[in-house]
Parts: structure tokens; C-alpha cells; sequence
């Protein structure tokens, strides 16, 4: 896989007490939608989303924190989960992958195929540990909406997001989102400046256009901007042959015996990745003793 140059930059304005964030994830959206196979409308969703995960990363604080966003909606495509830690890993799936009925439209759009009702649920946590979890209505269904509500009910935060993202037949073309947040102290008067560049499309134009971060705070005219180092993100998953070998390893030796003489090969699928593990029938007959290490045969495919 050719190495990402997806980051997530923060910035703050000393003046106004207003902060931001930037991130790009269209390598990582990309990758993910071939990974899974997606048609261009479910693509486009899963990218959205991805931008969505990516700006709440940046409230994540611990090592090995993970936030993850669920969106369970009434249109054709049906849902989105998301995922995405501290260290920057992104990965997750659109519960239907290929809209037939859309994607073969000239211009691909999110839109009509999250419908007109979803709910949304976002979880923070930490292996074994859940740390906190909102759930909540979202009509019409959009990211965009989703981290709103989030940020305004949840954490009772002055900020908005805005997500821009494209698909086209050929895969992703672009994924990046922005979040301004007022601190209680900040200014309103700057935060609805900036609230109305989102608005007539200002922001939307230099997400698109700007070179990175630095180049969208310069067309939105932060000139007092401090900028924190950028942090890289990447697809990756955190799924391995070991786990799925514990799928099957869970069964009994008899049921893995049954298996292997069906003589068909035990396919385990990641839902986060896409990836799949193979196992043989040899693999399934054999009984491993405590350290469920999973047997050499077989093959991984992305």
C-alpha cells in the first residue's frame, strides 16, 4: 500500500480563543473504499465519515484511546462505522457497499442514499474500558449534522464542522473536514465569522482548494494562527490472523473436525478492513494446545 500523506493539523487563534482542526484522510478513504470493494456512492459515505472520526480524534488524549462513530440511517446505504486512535489509524465500512440505483448518476452525492432519518451513536474507549458514549436522533442523516450535535448536546461546546469529500467512478478524489471550536472564553463575533464562511461556501472552496491546513486558515484569514505539529493518519486495522485463528479456535475440536470434512476452507472476514483470513481443512482438523496460535497453512487476502 503506498504510504499515506494524510495528517491532522490543529491550530488556535491567542486573540479571538477560538480553535481548529484540519484533516485530510482522502489516501486513507481511498484505500478503505478498495479495499471493500465500494461503488462510488458508498465511497463517498464512508470518506465523509472518515473526515467526521478523524476531527474527533483530536479529542482523543491517551495512548490507545479510540473514538468511534456508528450511523445507523433509512436510506439505501443503510449505515457507516467509523473508526479511528490516538496513534492515528483509521478504518471502517458502509453497511452496503455497492447502491446500483446511484451510482451510476453523474454527480455522486451522499445525500440520497443516508435518507432522511438516522441515528447516530459515538463512543470513546479504551481497551475494555468505555470512556464515554452518546447516542442521539440526526435528521436529515449527515456527519456534518452528526458532530454538530455532538459538540453542541454532548460535550455543550460552541463549534461546527464541515466535511468535504468527492467519488467519483474511479474511487475517492477527495476527503478533508474542518472543525472550529469556541472556547468559553472566545470570541462569538470571530466564531460566527467563521461560521458564516461555511456557510456561503468559503470554507467549502478552500477545503478544496488550500494547500493543507496552513493554506485554508490563510483563506478564512486566521492571521493570528498557532499551529500544532501535524499528526500523520493512516488506514490500518488492527485485525491479524492471530484473531481470526480465535474465531475458529472457539469452536470444538469435533466442530472443527466436522468442518475440515466438509472439505470447503474456513473463510474469516474483517467488517473494519475488508481483509479475510483462509483456513485449510488441515488447519481446522488440528487441535493446538493453550498458546492458540494459529496454524502456518492458509492464506490472508486484503
Amino acid at each position: 500500500m503506498p504510504k499515506s500523506s494524510d495528517l491532522l493539523q490543529a491550530g488556535y487563534s491567542p486573540r479571538y480563543r477560538i480553535r481548529w482542526r484540519h484533516a485530510d484522510v482522502t489516501d486513507s478513504a481511498r484505500a478503505l473504499a478498495q479495499a471493500h470493494l465500494c461503488g462510488p456512492s458508498a465511497a463517498l459515505v464512508l470518506a465523509e465519515a472518515l473526515g467526521g472520526v478523524a476531527l474527533l480524534a483530536g479529542e482523543l488524549t491517551q495512548r490507545g484511546e479510540t473514538v468511534a462513530l456508528r450511523m445507523r440511517v433509512d436510506g439505501p446505504v443503510q449505515g457507516v462505522l467509523v473508526e479511528a486512535d490516538r496513534e492515528g489509524a483509521l478504518r471502517g465500512y458502509p453497511q452496503i457497499k455497492i447502491l446500483n440505483d446511484f451510482d451510476g448518476g453523474e454527480t455522486i452525492q451522499s445525500e440520497p442514499v443516508l435518507g432522511g432519518e438516522g441515528q447516530v451513536g459515538i463512543i470513546r474507549s479504551l481497551p475494555g474500558t468505555i470512556i464515554s458514549q452518546a447516542a442521539f436522533a440526526c435528521s436529515p442523516p449527515s456527519v456534518r449534522q452528526a458532530l454538530d450535535r455532538y459538540y453542541a448536546v454532548s460535550l455543550q461546546r460552541m463549534a461546527f464542522c464541515l466535511i468535504q469529500a468527492f467519488a467519483y467512478e474511479g474511487g475517492v478524489d477527495l476527503a478533508r473536514g474542518f472543525l472550529v471550536d469556541c472556547l468559553p472564553d472566545g470570541d462569538p463575533a470571530e466564531f460566527q465569522r467563521l461560521r458564516a464562511a461555511a456557510a456561503d461556501g468559503l470554507l467549502a472552496e478552500a477545503l478544496e482548494h488550500a494547500d493543507g491546513a496552513r493554506g485554508v486558515g490563510e483563506e478564512l484569514g486566521l492571521t493570528d494562527a498557532v499551529w500544532e505539529p501535524p499528526r500523520p493518519l493512516r488506514f490500518a486495522c488492527r485485525c491479524s490472523r492471530e484473531r481470526a485463528w480465535s474465531v475458529l479456535a472457539a469452536l470444538s475440536p469435533a466442530e472443527r473436525r466436522e468442518m475440515a470434512a466438509a472439505g470447503t476452507p474456513a473463510d474469516i472476514n474483517c467488517h473494519m478492513c475488508g481483509r479475510h483470513y483462509t483456513f485449510g481443512r488441515d488447519a481446522l482438523a488440528e487441535v493446538h494446545g493453550d498458546d492458540g496460535a494459529p496454524p502456518a497453512e492458509g492464506a490472508d487476502h486484503a
